[in-house]
């Protein structure tokens, strides 16, 4: 996939990349989570991050499962982890129903009013809250819901 997201900074190094591929099967995305987390701790990340980024990329997958294969089985969703210098990017590909991301609803609320909290439908909100980079394609048939956080910025000894 060619975005922009993709491209290498001037360091000139490529991306390392692996790729999980996930059955259709909501009781099976937590192995996705548990993949990304586990990448995740080792990169110059803090905590919180690590955590709003592994809830992103599940709520994607969960998502993919849910709207575009509208929870029927026998597919798969596939996602792919680039490793940079400088951020990770995640892609998650389906081949299932599209969505248009422009139109989905923006939260107004107060989060201090529990009671009036949306019960579902916050997903998306969600990751573009926490990712700092969300862009959606749909090209040949598949999905692509691509995603990226940067790295803390790393003190030089000196």
């Amino acid at each position: 996939m060619d975005t922009d997201l993709d491209q290498t900074h001037e360091t000139g190094k490529y991306a390392r990349t692996i790729r999980f591929i996930v059955p259709g099967r909501l009781e099976d995305v937590f192995l996705v989570g548990l993949g990304v987390r586990g990448i995740c701790s080792s990169l110059p990340l803090d905590p919180e991050a690590v955590y709003q980024v592994e809830l992103s990329v599940v709520e994607a997958v969960n998502n993919a499962i849910r709207h575009a294969y509208r929870d029927r089985e026998g597919h798969e969703v596939e996602v792919l982890v680039s490793l940079f210098p400088d951020r990770i990017l995640f892609r998650v590909i389906d081949d299932g129903r599209g969505m248009d991301l422009e139109s989905t609803p923006v939260f107004d609320f107060d989060p201090e009013d529990l009671e009036g909290l949306p019960e579902g439908g916050m997903g998306l909100h969600i990751i573009r809250s926490v990712m700092d980079r969300v862009e959606y394609a749909s090209r040949g048939g598949r999905n692509i819901l691509t995603m990226s956080k940067a790295f803390e910025k790393q003190e030089k000894p000196g």
